[in-house]
């Protein structure tokens, strides 16, 4: 759906634009996104444009789509980390 690089194209986000895109994920507006990170809401759309031209998205509905399966992969691979923390740890 969003192309098999988009794993690769992930590490050309800059953690300001990887900020915004988790709370996209959330379901923040702009105006609350700006509000949580101390910057202006023309800020936050200039991030969500670079995040979507970077990625490839078209639409705000894409980027939204892939900000929250980038938030269970997210999850999934620190759930992940835990697990393999926990078995080393018994081991």
């Amino acid at each position: 759906m969003f192309g098999r690089h988009a794993k690769c194209r992930r590490k050309l986000i800059t953690p300001a634009e990887r900020r915004v895109l988790e709370l996209v994920a959330k379901g923040c507006t702009n105006r609350q996104i700006a509000a949580i990170l101390a910057i202006s809401p023309s800020t936050v759309s200039l991030h969500r444009s670079k995040v979507m031209r970077k990625l490839g998205l078209r639409s705000p509905t894409e980027l939204s789509q892939f900000a929250a399966g980038y938030l269970r992969l997210k999850a999934l691979s620190s759930c992940s980390g835990d697990v393999d923390k926990k078995i080393a740890h018994q081991t």
